[in-house]
């Protein structure tokens, strides 16, 4: 019974109290504009997801290369550079969502939760 409980608040927090556009109301932008439709939501919420996975390890194991003065801009570099792979892969195996996502997946390289998760992983954690 307790296992349940603790999935269950595990569920719950993730959602709830660690929800970055919900506690934070950062990234509202994008996920305003692609949730008119299921379809949008989860093309938008699986290309993000790829990217902040993809850009965490490359930055993780970058960390201790990079300097501290230009650490930044190499991380928007990185990600853009995911973004940029992650359109590319929409836009040839899905060209309707790419219509509808429009602008929102480009934007993805400036989103806060991206960078300011990537910032965080890297700091705390090697790959």
């Amino acid at each position: 019974m307790s296992s349940k409980n603790s999935k269950l608040k595990i569920l719950t927090n993730g959602f709830l109290n660690e929800n970055p556009v919900l506690r934070l109301v950062l990234g509202t932008c994008p996920t305003l504009a692609t949730s008119t439709m299921a379809s949008n939501g989860i093309g938008m919420g699986l290309a993000a997801t790829f990217v902040l996975l993809c850009s965490n390890v490359v930055i993780s194991a970058l960390r201790k290369v990079i300097p501290d003065q230009v650490r930044i801009p190499c991380y928007i570099t990185v990600i853009a550079g995911f973004v940029s792979v992650v359109q590319m892969l929409v836009k040839a195996f899905g060209p309707a969502l790419d219509a509808s996502l429009g602008v929102y997946l480009p934007l993805i390289v400036v989103n806060c939760i991206i960078l300011g998760r990537a910032v965080m992983f890297a700091s705390k954690n090697g790959i």
